[in-house]
């Protein structure tokens, strides 16, 4: 963390998350790719089958709250620049 030291002027922070559409076929690839985990190769799986479930609804969930939530951001960057550094299809926010 910086402090603020004479005329120098504070850093700027920008939130950094996905679009929403982005987040959205995130999740439904989650939800893709449990289905698949349980009925295609579920009952060969064993244990790592609880492992695989759990994943996907940490995928799911993270990209549900990405999309929904209005502080779902994913990453904060500090920045002395004037504008945003961005990608495509995210989205930026100014703190």
């Amino acid at each position: 963390m910086r402090r603020r030291s004479g005329n120098r002027s504070r850093m700027a922070n920008y939130r950094v998350r996905p679009s929403k559409p982005v987040a959205v076929m995130g999740a439904v690839f989650g939800v893709a790719i449990m289905i698949f985990g349980i009925f295609g190769v579920g009952h060969k799986a064993g244990g790592f089958l609880f492992l695989w479930i759990a994943a996907c609804v940490a995928i799911i969930g993270f990209n549900l709250w990405a999309a929904f939530s209005r502080n779902g951001s994913v990453q904060t960057i500090s920045s002395s620049d004037d504008g945003p550094p961005t990608r495509l299809g995210q989205r930026v926010e100014k703190d």
